[in-house]
């Protein structure tokens, strides 16, 4: 059993057939079938069960598939710590649009030599990326802990707050004491599916409390740039993220009670096998 073996069976069971992973790792599909026969062979079992034209992972090969990721992590270590001067470092980071519209910049300026490459995946979908050895870092909120495993670390990274807003020719804008009566005066923008986890949730998915409170909803999309543009223009009430906000130059409305600010705790994650570069650079970010 080789390095070089390992790496090729985890981009074959990532890609699910030799074609792609050949692709991705720029050799032959039949270097691919000849390396992972090897490999079957000197492990004695057989790793992937095939369907079609498809290779899915059997017992044997999920019961591989981590300590894999482990072995290559290792190897990645060793290299940069006897090599430190000739290694290149990536960090491959996985995280919901809405949260790399904030973090893509700081990140970029706190990585002194190290070139940050972003996947656009809802939280979920970033964690098992991170599991499955395709990205280093997953950038989440806090809401992934269900699906947390003891292989992860994660580290605590500050928070986003959702407030209300409005654009500065908005009625609303100048006026200091909000009711309830104002805000049911006047039509939202909301989104249908949460954009941390891609769950359609419908239109209080933005945090309305809408047991008590009634608002008119003349706007549903979940792109929050047109978001922020219907609310920059005057024609929108929305909640947003603080640092949205801030960027579009929009005004923050004083929140009546029953329709208050919603927080959500965001988290850096990487697997605990992570070459000490990559923890390194987290506890910079993080710090």
């Amino acid at each position: 059993m080789e390095i070089v073996e390992l790496n090729r069976f985890i981009a074959i069971a990532n890609a699910q057939t030799l074609q792609c992973a050949a692709v991705k790792l720029h050799t032959t599909p039949g270097a691919l079938s000849k390396s992972l026969k090897k490999l079957e062979s000197s492990l004695g079992v057989l790793l992937f069960d095939r369907i079609g034209k498809q290779l899915v992972l059997n017992e044997n090969g999920a019961r591989l598939l981590p300590e894999a990721i482990k072995i290559l992590d290792l190897t990645h270590n060793i290299k940069s710590i006897m090599d430190p001067e000739q290694h290149t470092y990536c960090c491959r980071i996985s995280a919901p649009a809405i949260l790399q519209y904030r973090w893509v910049a700081l990140f970029g300026s706190q990585a002194s030599g190290i070139q940050m490459s972003y996947e656009t995946d809802f939280e979920v979908g970033a964690l098992d990326k991170l599991k499955r050895g395709l990205v280093d870092v997953a950038l989440t909120t806090r809401l992934v802990k269900p699906y947390l495993t003891e292989d992860l670390e994660v580290h605590p990274l500050g928070q986003l707050t959702l407030e209300l807003a409005v654009g500065d020719t908005h009625p609303l804008a100048n006026k200091l004491s909000i009711t309830h009566e104002d805000l049911a005066n006047f039509p939202f923008a909301v989104p249908e599916t949460s954009p941390f986890c891609g769950e359609v949730r419908g239109i209080g998915c933005d945090g309305w409390p809408s047991t008590n409170l009634n608002r008119e909803v003349r706007w549903v999309l979940n792109d929050y740039a047109a978001l922020c543009e219907l609310v920059r223009c005057g024609k929108a009430i929305a909640y947003l993220p603080d640092y949205m906000i801030s960027a579009w130059q929009l005004k923050k409305l004083s929140v009546p009670d029953g329709a208050r600010q919603n927080s959500e705790q965001l988290c850096l994650i990487h697997r605990c096998s992570a070459p000490v570069w990559i923890k390194e650079l987290v506890k910079t970010l993080t710090g």
